[in-house]
């Protein structure tokens, strides 16, 4: 059988900018190329159109610096979408007009109590019929609790280390088999955990990760790289039967984001 079509959504740049930091990578001094970022986007949204995804865009009034990365904002799942809601002010104004698209195109909205943190696609990945969330930097543990809850899925909970600060930077899926991880970016019990899963595991070294190696998009055997930059995870990748395309997305790593970063995607009910 044929693997089922993977379904991605992505806001164009239109608003990217650096205006504040809350994360190692920000820097507002550095401004960011607005025509370099939308050829960077763009390239993106071709190489997935190029092996096979479907690629929907969001597109909403007067968009937050940072809204570009769609995926923090909301979960999705089946026909649910779970709100997020950010630990820092700076971008709390992303969420609502996320949800309000959503709820249009049919998803039902959930949301976790308010006194939970919690990033959405950004701290919560999707492998082989569980969770694997993220948490301590961003996002509260007891929101994971509550995920199990509302979507009926269990969650494998990892203790993100900073710098790294959700989880979609710090181990990414290659296949149903395989995970790839950056060292150093998860505590040690959580990498415990995380090799009790019984996966193949591709370590990408800390230098490669601080350069958003382990952000990266995985169709079909061909990962989507969001970095030039990562001679030896490209490598491994390539020993192990897998396809690397590396991008230069070094104007969204200005803001500490990568090809995941870029990319919320729907996952449908297994």
């Amino acid at each position: 059988m044929a693997p089922s079509q993977r379904h991605f959504y992505l806001l164009p740049p239109t608003q990217f900018r650096v205006t504040y930091a809350i994360n190692q990578w920000m820097d507002p001094a550095r401004p960011v190329d607005q025509s370099k970022a939308m050829q960077q986007w763009l390239a993106l949204k071709q190489t997935y159109e190029d092996l096979g995804a479907k690629v929907d865009l969001i597109e909403i009034a007067n968009p937050q610096p940072d809204h570009v990365f769609v995926g923090d904002s909301v979960f999705l799942f089946g026909d649910k979408a779970v709100a997020s809601r950010f630990r820092y002010a700076e971008r709390t104004e992303e969420v609502e007009p996320i949800l309000a698209e959503f709820e249009a195109l049919g998803y039902q909205v959930l949301r976790l109590p308010e006194t939970l943190y919690y990033e959405g696609n950004g701290d919560t990945v999707y492998w082989n019929g569980r969770l694997l969330a993220g948490y301590d930097q961003r996002s509260s543990l007891e929101a994971h609790q509550e995920l199990e809850a509302l979507l009926g899925l269990p969650v494998v909970s990892l203790d993100v280390q900073a710098p790294h600060f959700h989880v979609d930077t710090c181990i990414t899926p290659l296949d149903e088999n395989t995970l790839a991880y950056v060292a150093g970016s998860l505590s040690a019990e959580s990498m415990e955990l995380v090799r009790g899963l019984g996966a193949n595991l591709i370590e990408i070294n800390a230098d490669e990760g601080l350069r958003l190696a382990g952000n990266c998009i995985t169709i079909d055997g061909h990962v989507v790289l969001s970095t030039t930059e990562a001679p030896a995870f490209q490598a491994a990748l390539v020993a192990a039967g897998f396809t690397p395309h590396p991008l230069d997305l070094g104007e969204f790593a200005k803001s500490g984001g990568g090809a995941k970063c870029l990319t919320l995607e729907a996952y449908p009910v297994a």
